[in-house]
């Protein structure tokens, strides 16, 4: 079984700590590898899209109480947006006054080639930034609806939040498909190389409707946390009101790894208790169109640079 805390609180700050607390005997950080955030603020001037800087110092105090002592807390936006104005505008430059900590911008980073799918999963090669590999991994992310894939939770802040920008973006510049069919088998793709190491969602306050960049506040009140991304996205997408089965790539991702709701163990508070139902974009009868019926010959294989 795997094992997700969830956790209520009014404040993020407090339903993270208690989420990790839940799950704590389940993280294991190798002495070798620095810590890496990947916090999630795409959109660099909508808050309500954005990591709660609370969320993040939830983690590393945590984390700190089990020796770690520095962190590189990591994010490239897109659209041409400034990450390091980001990273101000919404309070994260005030973590070094207590933390030994790094801002990094995901966007200059090394990188390294993957093949992604661009439309009519036609195969492209993109950027990913390789601050991915040779760490222990965090993903930190809002619980957002999502108007390309129906939900945004700790596996989408990966997989794609790694695709340097333009690469990435859903204009024509881009050069990954948003198109739904095409985005739900990248992500799955992606997913399996990009893996965290501890997954955290928090929708003490989230996002409804057509996020990430047109949704609305809607206070579930909830924090989630495990070593298991896939277990943390099931759950997280059951509490938000969306059976996970019909969100693409997590349907596609648990067929691979063979993990399903009856195979997690949540931990804390009584998920039946904590539903909050998010309105679905307005356009979700379309985004359920994922489904391909040839699938596995799109996510099955190795698609990262063997030059690393």
């Amino acid at each position: 079984m795997e094992k997700v805390g969830l956790a209520k609180g009014k404040r993020s700050y407090d339903a993270v700590r208690r989420s990790l607390e839940l799950i704590s005997d389940d993280i294991h950080i190798p002495s070798n590898l620095p810590v890496l955030i990947k916090t999630n603020m795409v959109m660099p001037k909508v808050k309500l899209s954005a990591t709660p800087v609370q969320t993040i110092q939830a983690i590393m105090d945590h984390l700190m109480e089990m020796g770690i002592k520095k962190f590189i807390v990591a994010e490239g936006t897109t659209q041409g947006g400034d990450t390091m104005a980001a990273f101000e505008r919404f309070g994260y430059f005030a973590l070094k006054e207590k933390y030994d900590v790094e801002l990094r911008d995901l966007n200059k980073d090394e990188h390294v080639k993957f093949e992604v799918l661009a439309a009519n999963q036609e195969p492209v090669t993109v950027r990913l930034a390789r601050s991915f590999l040779n760490c222990y991994l965090v993903s930190a992310v809002p619980m957002k609806a999502h108007a390309r894939v129906g939900v945004t939770l700790s596996i989408k802040n990966l997989a794609i939040g790694f695709i340097l920008d333009p690469d990435r973006n859903p204009k024509d510049i881009g050069l990954v498909s948003h198109h739904v069919k095409d985005l739900h088998l990248s992500i799955t793709r992606l997913a399996q190389v990009i893996v965290p190491h501890l997954s955290i969602a928090d929708g003490v306050v989230g996002m409804e409707g057509s996020g990430p960049k047109d949704g609305t506040p809607i206070a579930s009140e909830v924090a989630l946390a495990g070593t298991n991304a896939l277990a943390v996205d099931i759950a997280g997408a059951q509490i938000m009101g969306f059976d996970p089965r019909t969100i693409g790539y997590l349907w596609y991702l648990s067929k691979l790894q063979n993990l399903s709701s009856e195979d997690i163990q949540v931990l804390g508070e009584d998920i039946s208790q904590c539903i909050t139902r998010y309105r679905a974009p307005d356009n979700f009868p379309r985004i359920l169109g994922w489904w391909v019926e040839n699938w596995r010959a799109y996510v099955e294989g190795n698609y990262l640079d063997s030059n690393l």
